[in-house]
Protein backbone atom coordinates (compact mmCIF):
# COMPACT_ATOMS: atom_id res chain seq x y z
CA UNK A 1 0.00 0.00 0.00
CA UNK A 2 1.22 3.26 -0.82
CA UNK A 3 1.83 6.16 1.49
CA UNK A 4 -1.09 8.00 -0.15
CA UNK A 5 -3.43 5.00 0.25
CA UNK A 6 -2.38 4.23 3.33
CA UNK A 7 -3.32 7.65 4.92
CA UNK A 8 -6.45 7.77 3.10
CA UNK A 9 -6.98 4.05 5.07
CA UNK A 10 -5.94 5.66 8.35
CA UNK A 11 -8.40 8.56 8.13
CA UNK A 12 -11.16 6.95 6.99
CA UNK A 13 -10.59 4.25 10.35
CA UNK A 14 -9.73 7.55 13.02
CA UNK A 15 -6.43 6.71 13.23
CA UNK A 16 -5.32 9.57 14.50
CA UNK A 17 -1.40 8.91 15.55
CA UNK A 18 -1.51 7.01 12.46
CA UNK A 19 -3.09 9.68 10.33
CA UNK A 20 -0.55 12.22 11.90
CA UNK A 21 2.63 9.53 11.23
CA UNK A 22 1.80 9.79 7.29
CA UNK A 23 1.16 13.26 7.05
CA UNK A 24 4.66 13.91 8.34
CA UNK A 25 5.91 11.04 6.44
CA UNK A 26 4.77 12.47 3.22
CA UNK A 27 6.19 15.79 3.90
CA UNK A 28 9.64 14.03 5.08
CA UNK A 29 9.20 12.55 1.30
CA UNK A 30 8.68 16.08 -0.54
CA UNK A 31 5.26 15.27 -1.26
CA UNK A 32 3.19 18.55 -2.45
CA UNK A 33 0.90 19.44 0.76
CA UNK A 34 -1.99 20.33 -1.81
CA UNK A 35 -1.82 16.66 -2.54
CA UNK A 36 -1.99 15.45 1.04
CA UNK A 37 -5.08 18.18 1.89
CA UNK A 38 -6.64 16.50 -1.27
CA UNK A 39 -6.26 13.12 0.26
CA UNK A 40 -7.52 14.40 3.58
CA UNK A 41 -10.30 16.23 1.97
CA UNK A 42 -11.88 12.78 0.12
CA UNK A 43 -11.27 10.73 3.41
CA UNK A 44 -13.48 13.36 5.47
CA UNK A 45 -15.98 13.18 2.22
CA UNK A 46 -15.96 9.27 2.46
CA UNK A 47 -16.77 9.49 6.14
CA UNK A 48 -19.49 11.98 5.64
CA UNK A 49 -20.51 9.54 2.62
CA UNK A 50 -20.66 6.60 5.87
CA UNK A 51 -22.47 9.41 8.26
CA UNK A 52 -25.33 9.55 5.44
CA UNK A 53 -25.70 5.93 5.60
CA UNK A 54 -25.70 5.93 9.34
CA UNK A 55 -22.52 3.67 9.19
CA UNK A 56 -20.72 6.31 11.19
CA UNK A 57 -22.54 8.25 13.93
CA UNK A 58 -21.76 12.00 14.83
CA UNK A 59 -18.93 11.12 17.34
CA UNK A 60 -17.31 9.42 14.01
CA UNK A 61 -17.47 13.14 12.44
CA UNK A 62 -16.37 15.32 14.84
CA UNK A 63 -13.39 12.90 15.24
CA UNK A 64 -13.18 13.59 11.45
CA UNK A 65 -13.18 16.68 11.51
CA UNK A 66 -10.56 16.81 14.73
CA UNK A 67 -8.39 14.73 12.40
CA UNK A 68 -8.50 17.01 9.44
CA UNK A 69 -7.66 20.17 11.28
CA UNK A 70 -4.88 18.56 13.62
CA UNK A 71 -3.03 17.50 10.21
CA UNK A 72 -3.78 20.73 8.41
CA UNK A 73 -1.71 22.04 11.37
CA UNK A 74 1.20 19.63 10.15
CA UNK A 75 0.55 20.90 6.57
CA UNK A 76 0.27 24.92 7.56
CA UNK A 77 4.06 26.02 7.42
CA UNK A 78 4.62 23.74 4.26
CA UNK A 79 1.24 25.58 2.84
CA UNK A 80 1.96 29.11 3.21
CA UNK A 81 5.66 28.52 2.05
CA UNK A 82 4.40 27.36 -1.33
CA UNK A 83 2.03 30.51 -1.42
CA UNK A 84 5.20 32.77 -0.75
CA UNK A 85 5.30 35.09 -3.36
CA UNK A 86 1.77 34.12 -5.06
CA UNK A 87 -1.08 36.33 -5.58
CA UNK A 88 -4.45 35.84 -3.32
CA UNK A 89 -6.72 34.84 -5.43
CA UNK A 90 -9.25 36.69 -2.93
CA UNK A 91 -10.74 38.28 0.61
CA UNK A 92 -12.80 35.68 2.49
CA UNK A 93 -14.07 36.70 6.32
CA UNK A 94 -15.51 33.80 7.87
CA UNK A 95 -16.76 33.17 11.37
CA UNK A 96 -19.69 31.34 13.02
CA UNK A 97 -22.63 33.37 13.77
CA UNK A 98 -23.65 35.04 17.34
CA UNK A 99 -25.07 32.91 19.60
CA UNK A 100 -23.77 29.58 17.68
CA UNK A 101 -20.24 27.84 18.42
CA UNK A 102 -20.08 25.21 16.45
CA UNK A 103 -16.56 25.56 14.37
CA UNK A 104 -15.62 21.59 12.55
CA UNK A 105 -17.21 22.94 9.76
CA UNK A 106 -16.53 26.47 9.58
CA UNK A 107 -12.74 25.22 10.56
CA UNK A 108 -12.61 22.43 7.58
CA UNK A 109 -13.66 25.22 5.21
CA UNK A 110 -11.31 27.93 6.72
CA UNK A 111 -8.63 25.29 6.22
CA UNK A 112 -9.76 24.41 2.09
CA UNK A 113 -9.91 28.29 1.26
CA UNK A 114 -6.40 28.69 2.46
CA UNK A 115 -4.92 25.63 0.84
CA UNK A 116 -6.72 27.12 -2.31
CA UNK A 117 -5.21 30.65 -2.30
CA UNK A 118 -7.17 32.65 -0.33
CA UNK A 119 -6.41 35.15 2.41
CA UNK A 120 -8.94 34.47 5.18
CA UNK A 121 -9.79 35.95 8.17
CA UNK A 122 -11.74 33.98 10.53
CA UNK A 123 -13.63 35.76 13.54
CA UNK A 124 -14.39 32.03 15.69
CA UNK A 125 -17.23 31.76 16.90
CA UNK A 126 -20.42 33.61 18.81
CA UNK A 127 -19.33 36.67 16.38
CA UNK A 128 -21.48 39.55 16.97
CA UNK A 129 -22.50 41.74 13.58
CA UNK A 130 -20.48 44.16 14.26
CA UNK A 131 -17.02 42.19 13.81
CA UNK A 132 -18.70 41.04 10.20
CA UNK A 133 -18.43 44.54 9.63
CA UNK A 134 -15.26 45.59 11.14
CA UNK A 135 -13.79 42.88 9.27
CA UNK A 136 -14.72 43.86 6.03
CA UNK A 137 -14.02 47.28 6.03
CA UNK A 138 -10.40 46.48 7.36
CA UNK A 139 -9.52 44.06 4.98
CA UNK A 140 -11.77 45.02 1.94
CA UNK A 141 -12.77 41.73 1.28
CA UNK A 142 -14.47 40.27 -1.56
CA UNK A 143 -16.74 37.21 0.41
CA UNK A 144 -18.42 36.73 3.41
CA UNK A 145 -19.13 33.79 4.98
CA UNK A 146 -21.58 32.90 8.04
CA UNK A 147 -21.42 29.35 9.72
CA UNK A 148 -24.12 28.00 12.03
CA UNK A 149 -25.92 24.55 13.22
CA UNK A 150 -28.42 25.80 15.53
CA UNK A 151 -31.59 27.44 14.74
CA UNK A 152 -31.16 30.32 16.27
CA UNK A 153 -27.90 30.98 13.79
CA UNK A 154 -30.86 31.70 11.00
CA UNK A 155 -31.64 35.24 12.97
CA UNK A 156 -28.30 35.91 13.40
CA UNK A 157 -27.43 35.73 9.57
CA UNK A 158 -30.25 38.06 8.87
CA UNK A 159 -28.81 40.23 11.56
CA UNK A 160 -25.64 40.22 9.98
CA UNK A 161 -26.53 40.99 6.27
CA UNK A 162 -28.61 43.73 7.41
CA UNK A 163 -26.19 45.44 8.85
CA UNK A 164 -24.15 45.18 5.63
CA UNK A 165 -26.48 46.91 4.01
CA UNK A 166 -26.70 49.19 6.80
CA UNK A 167 -23.43 49.88 6.18
CA UNK A 168 -22.62 50.33 2.39
CA UNK A 169 -21.38 47.00 1.92
CA UNK A 170 -23.74 44.03 0.89
CA UNK A 171 -23.19 44.83 -2.79
CA UNK A 172 -19.36 44.88 -2.43
CA UNK A 173 -19.41 41.22 -1.03
CA UNK A 174 -20.84 37.82 -1.98
CA UNK A 175 -22.51 36.13 1.12
CA UNK A 176 -22.19 32.48 1.38
CA UNK A 177 -23.62 30.34 4.29
CA UNK A 178 -22.91 26.98 5.68
CA UNK A 179 -24.38 24.40 8.44
CA UNK A 180 -25.93 21.35 8.90
CA UNK A 181 -29.60 23.02 8.67
CA UNK A 182 -29.14 25.62 5.73
CA UNK A 183 -31.24 25.27 2.76
CA UNK A 184 -32.92 27.63 0.29
CA UNK A 185 -34.89 28.48 2.63
CA UNK A 186 -32.21 29.97 4.91
CA UNK A 187 -30.39 31.75 2.05
CA UNK A 188 -33.21 33.31 1.19
CA UNK A 189 -34.19 34.48 4.48
CA UNK A 190 -30.28 35.68 5.27
CA UNK A 191 -30.37 37.62 1.77
CA UNK A 192 -27.15 35.17 1.12
CA UNK A 193 -25.62 34.64 -2.68
CA UNK A 194 -25.32 31.11 -1.88
CA UNK A 195 -25.38 27.78 0.48
CA UNK A 196 -23.52 24.99 1.45
CA UNK A 197 -23.80 22.15 3.98
CA UNK A 198 -20.26 20.64 2.57
CA UNK A 199 -17.17 22.90 3.04
CA UNK A 200 -15.43 21.43 -0.09
CA UNK A 201 -18.55 22.14 -2.07
CA UNK A 202 -18.08 25.84 -0.87
CA UNK A 203 -15.03 26.23 -2.22
CA UNK A 204 -16.03 25.45 -5.17
CA UNK A 205 -18.53 28.17 -5.18
CA UNK A 206 -15.95 30.79 -4.17
CA UNK A 207 -13.65 29.68 -6.91
CA UNK A 208 -16.66 30.43 -9.03
CA UNK A 209 -16.97 33.76 -7.62
CA UNK A 210 -13.72 34.56 -7.86
CA UNK A 211 -12.15 33.60 -11.23
CA UNK A 212 -9.63 35.40 -12.60
CA UNK A 213 -11.32 39.04 -14.09
CA UNK A 214 -14.47 38.64 -12.75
Amino acid sequence: MSLKEDLLSAVIELDEDRSYDLVKKMLDKQTDPKEIIEILRRAVEIIGEKFNKKEYFLTELVMAGEIFQQAAKILEPALKKGEEGEKSRGIVVMGTVQGDVHDIGKNIFVTLLRSAGYEVHDLGVDVLPEKFIEKVKETHANVVGYSGLLTVALDAMKETTQALINEGLRDKVKIIIGGFPVDEMWMKEAMADAFTDNAFEGVKIVNNWLKEGT
